[in-house]
């Protein structure tokens, strides 16, 4: 019994012993790790030191003594005073080759030129006014703002009056000399003219260039003040003034000679400024059912149209696709398809039979012309981009008269497209093409 007790105690201590030399061999191995890494560390600083070192005692570049050089040599100097601008008087650009800079120390250092004079945004004819001027010891020198515009939607007539009056420089284009501008004038006159009417026959659901719009080379906009005239303008998409009457009360020739109208609707809601292109018809609208089918006075005409529309950004336009049927003693006669980009297509019918089409440009003159044919056929005309108008009749059909399509290129951008049949069921659809979304 007691050899056993033994037994069993000698074993113990071994056990013992055993943990004991386990715990202070790891902490051991700790140890030894931790000492490592900290003389890893140690090394890893001592060579970036010594990399800096040799850096730092490397001889500079050409480039590099130039560039240190202008930095201690170029700027304006001591700034004396400066001076709010103004949006009232526009400048542009002496020449295509001036120079900005990108702080007024950096002024003659070419390696701080922020924008040359060539950028599009700026470039002449494009005019800038001046946010604030800085008179120095080495000359007079101003940070620009290029003139701006504004989409906006309906409604619009809390823009027509206003002007834009807070300015702040834009620091994509930094400082430039005053002696590199050169003050210009707005516009070259503004007259009140008799009112006269106009309607509109076509717009364009795409936003044009930052320079075009600044420009106001655009045709399909209507503007709260002719651009290029203001500092700021507002415009917004015509596509909700098609198809009605409008009258122009005052007009406005720029410096460039392009001429915009003031328009309003016939109640007299400010419309805005529109450029006076083929974009206007002057005289009195005649709704174009009327106007390209002639129903006689034994004959009804009838509409079915497109429900409103919302501007969204998957629908670009809300104007609405129309189809107008002239009727005699129940029979189909002539039909128009005018599609939400305002063309109009009409087919003319025989004993319920479709005999020919006729494609118009949007101003109503005829573009094409087809004989139709007694089978199903679509009828398609091309433009530079691709489909432009599509329309599929289906004489012999008992359910659907037809199908027709409208778009601006073949694959992408925005389209306006509808059903008809028998029994006067519709179906419209319109907006941006799938892979545009």
């Amino acid at each position: 019994m007691k050899k056993s007790w033994r037994l069993w105690g000698v074993l113990g201590l071994v056990i013992l012993l055993g943990i004991g030399g386990g715990v202070v061999w790891g902490q051991a191995k700790q140890r030894q790790h931790a000492a490592a890494v900290r003389v890893a560390k140690q090394k890893a600083a001592k060579q970036r030191a010594k990399a800096a070192k040799q850096r730092k005692n490397r001889p500079l570049t050409a480039a590099q003594k130039r560039r240190r050089a202008a930095d201690r040599v170029d700027g304006v100097g001591k700034i004396l005073r400066t001076k709010k601008g103004s949006t009232r008087q526009p400048f542009v650009l002496a020449n295509d080759s001036v120079k900005l800079y990108d702080s007024l120390k950096h002024v003659g250092n070419r390696y701080h030129v922020s924008v040359d004079g060539d950028e599009e945004e700026i470039s002449p004819p494009i005019k800038v006014v001046v946010a604030k001027y800085y008179y120095t010891q080495k000359g007079t020198y101003c940070s620009i703002q290029n003139l701006q515009y504004e989409a906006v939607s309906k409604p619009f007539d809390q823009y027509r009056n206003r002007i834009w009056n807070h300015l702040s420089a834009d620091d994509d284009y930094g400082y430039i000399a005053l002696k590199d501008l050169k003050p210009t004038t707005y516009y070259r006159r503004q007259s009140a003219i008799t009112k006269t009417p106009y309607y509109l026959t076509s717009f364009d659901v795409k936003e044009g260039t930052n320079l075009n719009m600044n420009l106001g080379e655009t045709t399909y906009h209507a503007w709260s003040h002719v651009p290029g005239t203001v500092f700021r303008t507002f415009s917004h998409n015509t596509d909700t003034l098609l198809n009605r009457q409008l009258y122009a009360t005052k007009q406005l020739i720029r410096t460039d000679d392009r001429k915009y109208l003031y328009m309003q609707t016939a109640t007299g809601k400010a419309v805005g400024w529109l450029p006076a292109t083929g974009q206007l018809i002057r005289g009195y609208y005649r709704d174009v059912g009327k106007r390209l089918l002639k129903p006689t006075a034994d004959e009804k005409m009838t509409l079915i149209q497109q429900e409103p529309q919302k501007r969204t950004e998957n629908n670009a336009y809300v104007s609405q696709s129309r189809i107008y049927q002239v009727y005699r003693h129940k029979k189909l006669q002539r039909l128009l398809i005018l599609t939400a980009m305002n063309t109009p297509i009409k087919v003319d019918y025989q004993k319920q039979q479709p005999v020919s089409v006729t494609l118009y440009q949007r101003n109503y003159r005829v573009l094409k012309r087809w004989q139709a044919k007694p089978k199903e056929h679509t009828y398609q005309k091309d433009n530079e981009y691709g489909l432009a108008v599509e329309l599929t009749l289906n004489p012999q059909s008992t359910t659907k008269i037809l199908h027709f399509m409208e778009s601006e290129y073949d694959s992408e951008g925005v389209y306006t497209e509808g059903t008809l049949y028998w029994d006067q069921a519709s179906h419209f659809k319109s907006g941006i093409f799938e892979d545009e979304q």
